[in-house]
């Protein structure tokens, strides 16, 4: 059920914020340009939205040698398929628990990097 908020404003379904080694995908509107410069300036659009979770070990500093893409933890970033998926194979190759939780279409799925080492 869907919560409404005071004044009867309907407050619609959110996915939650992603954890440890968890990227969450989201439909792009089709409004958004690339997050990648070369990409934003030739005028691509982007075809997902990339919520990164926390990509750093359990308990390690912020600041840790291990973390990827810090800056970028917890926010939306806007990203066409090409640069999606080269980002995709870098958190794999370094975060082999990585979770991805496809939720850009009606059947939501969640997607292992296959645990490599």
């Amino acid at each position: 059920m869907t919560p409404a908020r005071p004044g009867g404003c309907v407050v619609p379904p959110t996915l939650a914020r992603p954890g440890h080694d968890e990227v969450v995908l989201t439909a792009a509107d089709g409004a958004r340009l690339c997050n990648s410069r070369g990409c934003a300036d030739a005028g691509r659009l982007a075809g997902v939205v990339v919520t990164f979770g926390t990509l750093n070990d359990p308990g390690a500093d912020y600041h840790d040698r291990g973390a990827l893409w810090r800056e970028s933890w917890h926010k939306p970033v806007p990203m066409c398929a090409a640069c999606w998926e080269s980002c995709r194979q870098v958190a794999a190759r370094y975060r082999p628990g990585l979770a991805v939780i496809d939720a850009t279409g009606p059947a939501a799925s969640v997607q292992s990097s296959g645990g490599r080492q």
